[in-house]
């Protein structure tokens, strides 16, 4: 009777182990995925910076050719 509740509690660590490591395993890949989102708004908007400060930057010059 002992070795058969060791050998349910043993079990019950083994699925208490994969659930663990199997919702790691989900943040994860869900991590992944948000980080790849947020790499590609940060490429978006630096994109957008790059092209204000190229519109400031001739908007400058043109101030500074005709006063």
């Amino acid at each position: 009777m002992n070795n058969k509740a060791l050998s349910n509690q043993s079990n019950q660590n083994d699925d208490y182990v994969q659930r663990s490591q199997a919702e790691m395993q989900r943040r994860f890949v869900d991590l992944q995925f948000k980080r790849s989102e947020l790499e590609k708004q940060l490429k978006i908007v630096n994109e957008v910076l790059f092209s204000l400060g190229r519109e400031m930057e001739q908007h400058f010059s043109y101030d500074q050719f005709y006063k």
